[in-house]
């Protein structure tokens, strides 16, 4: 089918400006089994949008055929292009199936994109008709949003929108794995705009750069390679820190709600501490002082002490932030117990290990054993009250264990060496007895003889 350029161009006119992603040609995998739509209502809208010729360059967006839409939420829903764009959906004139028809959409810019879409997705009823606890406050929670903050105040273009992370069309479902918000999806989509150095550029929040290396630093993080290594969806991306329609950088004092929601423990310890107010008095932000942000490293023992490369000597060599060397010393002191617990604790499962191949009875060291590790765990929890007192308490306890276990593996294994010397002692009678009556019989006359 053909249309004259005229109407294209008033086409382009009355559909508006690009969204802030442009639409792609569809790509269909061969391993995607696409859905058969629930409604299959004949829709004139596809008849010129779906012709290729006709969207060239910047007018390519506007190209869209049952293709793209097949794995489409929406349109596996049974909703069409008029249930979003109005129009005449039966009217193969152009005029009328859009100019003439009050209910035709058009997005004259990025900044029309929520309301558009909020039209049916803050419909508490209408949602209601998909599932039975819809969320209906998506579009209101992004204008609270840096992105949604940026694009009222100044209705930049390239901040993103709905669009930009759901797309325009081929809306996959959110728990689609390929649908770019799922878990393992979500810091590529980010760093769709977020890694663009050229984008990025100049953009500030509440005074600070943006910057775009979130996402290298975050792919070589702790929680990167829970996530897309370990496949455990529960590690965090960035929406689990920054949110997600409502997506803002967390302030120096509230970093340490927003680890908490997965690290609870850590975080009650840390909520109940002089040093917690400390660091919001001078706007450090919580946990990433000493963990970092996005490149977040596997926590170890490493970190405690005033050695090179400890984060304690940070602040306390240099007695920056007021740090002090009172703490220091406890720092010192406490990395120092925690070495020791270790080493303990390593020797313990040597001797346990010696006497148990002995054939030794150890059952008993060895699961006494699992309290002194128990007690280092905890240890390492505890650092973070700052508190020195109970960590110290809780050390000495996993050594005493370590070295009660040390005793008692000893013991075994100095059984084992007594067993071993009267075994020989006893067994040097037995051999005598048993020579003579050797020598006995071959004394003894030959019957018959």
């Amino acid at each position: 089918m053909r249309v004259n350029s005229s109407l294209v161009v008033l086409a382009v006119t009355l559909l508006g400006v690009p969204s802030a992603t442009a639409q792609q040609d569809p790509q269909p995998s061969a391993a995607q089994a696409p859905a058969t739509p629930a409604s299959t209502q004949p829709s004139s809208c596809l008849l010129c949008h779906g012709e290729a010729d006709l969207w060239e360059g910047e007018r390519r967006r506007l190209y869209v055929t049952e293709q793209h839409l097949l794995n489409d939420v929406h349109w596996q829903q049974g909703l069409r292009c008029h249930d979003c764009h109005g129009g005449d959906p039966t009217s193969t004139n152009f005029v009328t199936a859009h100019r003439e028809q009050a209910a035709f959409q058009t997005l004259n810019s990025p900044a029309d994109v929520p309301a558009f879409c909020g039209r049916c997705h803050s419909d508490i009823e209408y949602m209601r008709q998909f599932m039975p606890s819809p969320r209906t406050d998506q579009e209101s929670e992004y204008w609270t949003s840096g992105h949604g903050l940026r694009l009222k105040a100044t209705g930049d273009p390239e901040v993103a929108t709905c669009v930009s992370c759901h797309g325009g069309h081929g809306i996959l479902a959110v728990a689609n794995p390929q649908s770019a918000v799922y878990p393992t999806q979500i810091a590529k989509t980010c760093a769709t705009c977020h890694s663009d150095a050229q984008l990025m550029a100049g953009r500030e929040y509440h005074g600070r750069p943006l910057g775009h290396q979130q996402y290298d630093l975050w792919i070589d993080s702790v929680h990167a390679t829970a996530l897309l290594d370990n496949g455990d969806l529960s590690a965090a991306t960035c929406n689990d820190c920054h949110g997600n329609h409502g997506a803002v950088p967390p302030e120096a004092t509230s970093v340490a709600n927003a680890c908490g929601t997965c690290h609870v423990k850590v975080a009650d310890l840390f909520a109940n501490t002089q040093m917690k107010h400390r660091f919001e008095q001078l706007d450090l932000p919580g946990c990433a002082t000493c963990h970092g942000h996005h490149d977040i490293r596997l926590p170890n023992d490493e970190m405690l002490g005033m050695q090179s490369g400890a984060v304690c000597s940070r602040c306390h060599n240099e007695g920056q932030f007021g740090a002090t060397w009172a703490g220091a010393e406890v720092a010192k002191n406490l990395r120092q117990k925690l070495d020791e617990l270790k080493l303990q604790i390593a020797r313990a499962h040597d001797m346990v290990a010696q006497a148990d191949r002995m054939g030794m009875e150890v059952r008993g060291p060895k699961f006494d054993l699992r309290n002194a590790e128990t007690s280092l765990t905890n240890a390492r929890t505890l650092i973070h009250s700052f508190a020195a007192e109970p960590t110290n308490q809780t050390l000495e306890e996993g050594l005493q264990v370590a070295r009660d276990v040390q005793e008692r593996a000893d013991q075994a294994l100095g059984q084992y060496t007594y067993r071993r010397i009267w075994l020989a002692v006893s067994t040097l009678p037995i051999l005598l007895v048993v020579v003579l009556l050797l020598l006995y019989i071959r004394a003894l006359p030959l019957p018959g003889a």
